[in-house]
């Protein structure tokens, strides 16, 4: 900042000149590659704790419904129920 004999302040603009664009550029490319990479980066562990979290699901579902099975069998039961009315 430059002080004025008035006693006001100056505020200098920074102009990029093509020469300092041309410089910036290698800059602006590695910071957005890194940002890329850093954002891959997080959607592949969000995907993992997503494929995890359903195969959790599957997997307790099976182990209820096979505990339910083998609870009501008794030991030399059919596996299935027969088909029509009770009793007959």
């Amino acid at each position: 900042m430059m002080v004025h004999a008035h006693g006001g302040y100056r505020a200098r603009l920074i102009r990029l000149r093509p020469l300092g664009i041309i410089l910036l550029a290698p800059a602006i490319v590695l910071l957005s590659a890194l940002i890329l990479l850093a954002l891959l980066g997080i959607f592949v562990i969000w995907l993992s704790v997503v494929g995890v979290l359903v195969a959790a699901i599957v997997v307790s579902d099976l182990v209820r419904r096979s505990m339910r099975r083998f609870a009501r069998l008794p030991v030399g039961a059919p596996a299935r129920r027969a088909i029509g009315y009770p009793g007959r």
